[in-house]
């Protein structure tokens, strides 16, 4: 386990530095994404390796979750190139990927043992740890979506020698509006697993977590409204992406920070 996720924090932390050194070139994403691409696969064997370890870790961990959400990030965008062409985002990919992994096993090291009456393992929880890391990593590419389409304008406004490599600004539209409708699904799956997991365990259903993910829910309604269903281009939507998945990426690590839930 651990091995996997060194090995694969290495490799896209090399491949980060090798874009972010020729960044301005398009020969070097090329590079970026075959490292990326072999990290991903050792990433995917360090996961596999969490289910092998005594004590068990459980899913639901905040290390194992983290490790999710990287690799799923890395998954996710790598889907999104027959989609949109963003390749030119992956050194921001891989830079975010090699510092959750890092993080991830980090926390893997620290990690205190588990007994097994503590995991709480079983088809909801499982269910809503898949959706809930799933739609974060799907949204947290359409909010860097967001951001380059907002930082691409603002180098075409100004008529500028761009500063770094960005896609285009209809690659960009494309890619935000594909991750957040895909994200926004995975978030509501996630939420009504939640309920289902703590209704099925007769847990409390009205807890800290349950509210805060509710309340990141909601606020994503405004961004799906404009860009999903009114079918809205440019800055406003873009701006809504970002501000809603810093909103979400704020409940989700606040509340494990505090250790609110497990």
């Amino acid at each position: 386990m651990h091995l996997g996720h060194e090995l694969a924090a290495v490799l896209y932390l090399a491949a980060a530095l090798y874009g972010w050194a020729d960044r301005e070139r398009e020969r070097s994403v090329r590079g970026v994404i075959i490292g990326t691409v072999i990290g991903a696969f050792l990433h995917a064997l360090g996961i596999y390796g969490i289910h092998l370890e005594d004590p068990l870790v459980p899913l639901e961990s905040f290390p194992a979750a983290i490790s999710l959400i990287a690799w799923l990030i890395v998954v996710a965008f790598l889907g999104s190139l027959a989609l949109a062409r963003v390749r030119s985002a992956a050194l921001w990919v891989a830079t975010i990927a090699a510092l959750l992994t890092a993080l991830a096993d980090l926390g893997f090291w620290l990690r205190a043992p588990v007994g097994v009456s503590e995991l709480g393992a079983g088809a909801w929880s499982h269910a809503h740890v898949l959706l809930s890391t799933g739609g974060f990593s799907v949204l947290a590419l359409a909010s860097l979506a967001g951001l380059g389409y907002l930082a691409k304008e603002r180098q075409l406004k100004r008529k500028a020698r761009p500063r770094l490599l960005l896609p285009a600004l209809e690659s960009l539209d494309r890619a935000e509006h594909v991750m957040l409708s895909l994200g926004y699904a995975l978030l509501t799956l996630a939420v009504m697993s939640g309920f289902g997991w703590e209704l099925s365990y007769g847990l409390r259903t009205w807890t800290l977590h349950s509210l805060f993910l509710l309340a990141a829910w909601a606020v994503y309604l405004a961004p799906v409204g404009l860009r999903v269903l009114r079918h809205q281009h440019g800055p406003r939507p873009a701006r809504g992406v970002v501000v809603s998945f810093a909103i979400l990426a704020s409940s989700y690590f606040g509340i494990r920070l505090l250790g609110i839930v497990v």
